[in-house]
């Protein structure tokens, strides 16, 4: 199947996000869109309506089935393949990184892009970490060592310095950028269009679990399961990703989507860097 170039920079608004189903086989069209002044969800329409949404000479021939997310007209529909896969290899974060999971989600995706660069050497050298862990903010630093079996975290501003000061120092021309808070239906995209994305879940998307013992910062509880991943390809049921834990993961396109939104909807992505006019 063809896939569709899409330009993505910044992230999209909510809108509509459509499944279709093939033409003609009689599926009902779920649409689950979010209006933006009520955030009510959960609109349904039959596949007869569909054509009062999207006019059938509107639908690109070559991705049927397709996930469209519209921004409100068909002129402004963005097409994305109903399946996408990149052949991305996994690195194991054990046994040098017990709690190693983003630099080492960082280092997959930057070995996909060609970069001959350890995990380790990414820890030890450009990521920012703090001692002791519950004294840091992990949107900025890694609360204690990833290499120690004792320590927790970091967030995207942590894995986003490590990245580009990575970068910078080899001359590349990509950068790390934080999308954190786009739809679930946008990271799709970025995978869509070539580009393996960091996520934050839980480990084995296992229901959220906290850690009572001390506060954040900021007062919130930290997380116990936290767990850094990088989506690599989706298809209509099932999301595929590279896990520093395991080999390969593969999970329900639902609950990614719903990790993905209760762990607050992190992600990182490694993209060529914009210049003035781009």
């Amino acid at each position: 199947m063809k896939q569709v170039s899409i330009k993505v920079g910044t992230a999209l608004c909510l809108g509509l996000a459509m499944l279709m189903s093939l033409p003609g086989c009689g599926a009902t069209v779920v649409i689950p869109a979010q209006d933006q002044a009520t955030g009510e969800t959960g609109t349904e329409v039959s596949g007869s309506q569909l054509s009062d949404l999207v006019p059938e000479d509107a639908v690109p021939e070559d991705v049927w089935p397709v996930l469209a997310l519209l921004q409100g007209t068909a002129e402004t529909a963005v097409w994305l393949p109903f399946t996408a896969q990149l052949d991305v290899e996994n690195i194991a974060q054990n046994p040098e990184l017990p709690n190693g999971c983003e630099i080492t989600s960082a280092a997959i995706v930057l070995n996909y892009l060609g970069y001959d660069v350890d995990k380790v050497t990414l820890a030890e050298e450009y990521l920012p970490t703090y001692v002791p862990y519950w004294e840091a903010d992990p949107n900025v630093e890694f609360m204690g060592d990833p290499a120690d079996e004792l320590a927790f975290y970091c967030l995207p501003g942590a894995v986003v310095t490590a990245v580009n000061a990575y970068l910078e120092d080899v001359g590349s021309e990509y950068e790390a950028l934080d999308i954190s808070g786009a739809p679930v239906e946008e990271l799709y995209q970025w995978v869509a269009n070539g580009t393996p994305v960091l996520v934050w879940a839980t480990r084995a998307f296992s229901d959220p679990l906290y850690n009572y013992t001390f506060q954040l910062f900021n007062g919130s509880w930290p997380y116990s399961n936290s767990h850094c991943l990088v989506l690599t390809g989706y298809d209509d049921t099932t999301c595929y990703l590279a896990d520093p834990m395991l080999e390969v993961e593969t999970v329900d396109r639902e609950l990614f989507a719903s990790r993905y939104v209760e762990r607050g909807q992190y992600a990182v992505v490694i993209t060529k860097a914009q210049t003035d006019g781009e």
